[in-house]
């Protein structure tokens, strides 16, 4: 299959409008016809369908007309159609050649926008179709560079009447901007080599404003600083000298303090000791004492029992030894006398007095052992409080007199550290203020990226010299006058054409020269294998034929002109461009009359103004 874009047809259509239709020949076709009939328009239309923002011309003819089809084959595609709405948008792409959706067919959406990255796009798919997707092409001598775009590539297969016959390089649009891209294209195209190994340089106007907004924030910085450090050090000289003096001082007065701080603190945590310590005891002391005098008087019921139970041991002795004599009362003897108890019954009453009165001793003993042990506690809870009291009082009067101490020690330290910090803060500034002025004169003294060191964007003179040799032999296919002596013009990108600027001739000499450096450079592509799109359209390449008085837009004819119509320039372009065995397509869009029989050489569209196709559209 071909590398090549082949266009094979243009296609209006509408509701309820006969469909306006255009076929292009395989290899050239003319599209003939007088003006207004809608020639230019075809060429607009083309730009529109590659992915032109610019809405088409708002002409009677196209009203009732909604969408454009452009079909197309594609190297890798094939066969396909492009649809677009003439109210611009995104483009659907068809298999096969179609002039309306096909019922089941799922169309791609194409966005008109070009993205390097996505796939969804028309500029995508046509430039890996022509083998130059992923291409960058340099924006500035600088080295800059962006991603190609097919739209990049439109002055290359498009030339409009106006662009034809400008008097500027026919691979400059014409925007200053754009010019470093425009002939980054021109040399990829010619060498096969994009700009992706540029490395880019600082633009020195870019380089210049950068610096001087350097220069301005450092200086405003310095101001800054400096202001600070007059309104706060007077004298700068000694503040080495002050912070070393101050930093000796903080050591000392860091020492009295943490002394001072220790102090307290030990007087405090034995002041926490003894308010716990003082209120235990003197609870204790009252618990002691509440038990002594419990005890006390348990010892003395404890005594009573003893005197109790002794003095009914002591009757019952009594009792006992008088059991066998006379009653003393009234002298009955012992055996007359009658007892509510007996001797044996007495006897047991006393050994039980006698037991009770050894137990009861037992528990006196030892009662009065506990007694005797917190006696001797109370004694020495007695003697305690006191002492803790009178400690934790001096400890008060300790902490009262220490506490100012520490303050001041505080306050002190805290006034040294404060100028410690200060003589700190003096001193950076300082340094902030020489780190600024030593950037200040890196700034100062940076220079932009002399020329020498920018990137070399032109072309080798082998190259154009061997252009410029294709387009001598186009110029001398079609019988251009002259000796067909071509130079390529490194500084202007155009040619010198027996020493004569080509910009320097009439319009229409100029119209075709631009014709022949467009096919020339398509020739050039084709015979080293170059990438190109494949077709080229010409829009009036063969202005000098015109009739001043059917097309007075274009002025009388110069000298130079006159002597070109004069020859047989016409019918030896056409001649050449039908012989070309080379795989490319050509559409000419003219106004003048084609050589005869040349309908069997190429594809003629007669756009007649009046009997049989009127024009683009039909009326």
């Amino acid at each position: 299959m071909s590398d090549r874009i082949v266009l094979r047809s243009l296609t209006f259509t509408g509701p309820d409008k006969v469909s306006a239709a255009l076929t292009f020949g395989d290899k050239l076709t003319l599209i003939w016809g007088a003006s207004n009939t809608g020639k230019s328009f075809t060429l607009k239309a083309l730009d529109f369908m590659f992915g032109g923002s610019k809405a088409l011309p708002d002409i009677n003819e196209r009203q009732g007309y909604d969408t454009a089809w452009l079909a197309l084959t594609l190297p890798k595609e094939g066969d396909v159609t492009l649809s677009r709405a003439l109210s611009g948008g995104a483009f659907s792409l068809h298999q096969g050649h179609v002039t309306a959706p096909v019922a089941g067919e799922n169309a791609r959406t194409l966005q008109p926008k070009h993205d390097a990255v996505a796939d969804g796009n028309l500029s995508a798919l046509l430039l890996t179709e022509v083998g130059l997707r992923g291409k960058e092409v340099a924006t500035n001598a600088f080295g800059q560079k962006r991603p190609l775009s097919f739209r990049d590539l439109g002055l290359i297969y498009l030339v409009d009447e106006t662009s034809i016959q400008i008097e500027r390089s026919p691979i400059e649009g014409g925007q200053r901007d754009a010019r470093t891209t425009e002939r980054s294209v021109f040399r990829l195209l010619l060498t096969g080599l994009d700009d992706s190994a540029l490395v880019a340089v600082e633009d020195p106007k870019t380089f210049n404003a950068a610096k001087q907004v350097r220069l301005e924030v450092v200086d405003d910085m310095i101001a800054e600083i400096e202001a600070a450090i007059e309104a706060e050090y007077p004298d700068t000289e000694d503040l080495e000298d002050q912070l070393n003096r101050l930093e000796s001082s903080i050591e000392g007065a860091s020492a009295s303090f943490a002394t001072l701080q220790t102090s307290i603190r030990g007087l405090m945590a034995e002041k926490q000791t003894l308010a716990r310590a003082i209120p235990d005891a003197s609870s204790r002391l009252d618990e002691v004492n509440l038990h002594i005098d419990r005890f006390e008087q348990l010892q003395e019921v404890y005594a009573s029992d003893i005197d109790r139970l002794e003095s009914l041991e002591e009757a019952g002795f009594l009792l006992g030894l008088s059991a066998e004599r006379q009653c003393p009362l009234c002298g009955a003897a012992p055996a007359a006398q009658v007892h509510a108890h007996d001797h044996q019954d007495i006897a047991l009453v006393r050994e039980a007095a006698l037991v009770e009165i050894a137990k009861i001793r037992r528990q006196s003993e030892d009662l009065a052992s506990t007694l005797a042990t917190l006696r001797d506690e109370q004694s020495l809870l007695g003697d305690e409080l006191p002492r803790l009291t009178d400690r934790l009082d001096k400890l008060e009067a300790d902490i009262a007199d220490l506490t100012p101490q520490v303050a001041q020690s505080q306050s002190d330290l805290g006034q040294i550290v404060a100028a410690r910090d200060q003589a700190r803060r003096g001193l950076a500034l300082l340094a902030q203020r020489d780190e600024l002025s030593r950037r200040r004169g890196g700034y100062e003294g940076a220079k932009a990226t002399p020329k020498a060191d920018r990137p070399v964007l032109a072309l080798a003179g082998s190259i154009t010299h061997e252009f410029a040799q294709i387009v001598s032999g186009v110029l001398e296919q079609w019988g251009f006058p002259g000796e067909h002596h071509v130079s390529f013009d490194d500084e202007t990108y155009d040619l010198k054409i027996d020493g004569k600027a080509r910009v320097a001739n009439g319009k229409g000499v100029r119209a075709v020269t631009h014709a022949a450096f467009k096919v020339a450079l398509l020739l050039f592509c084709r015979e080293k294998g170059l990438p190109h799109p494949g077709f080229l359209v010409l829009d009036t390449p063969l202005l000098t034929y015109r009739d001043p008085l059917k097309t007075p837009k274009f002025g009388e004819l110069e000298d130079d002109e006159r002597a070109l119509a004069a020859t047989s320039l016409k019918d030896r372009f056409f001649d050449h461009l039908a012989s070309l065995e080379i795989d490319a397509q050509f559409v000419i869009l003219e106004n003048v009359d084609p050589p005869t029989g040349l309908e069997t050489r190429a594809h003629l569209e007669v756009f007649s103004g009046g009997d049989g196709r009127r024009g683009l559209f039909p009326v």
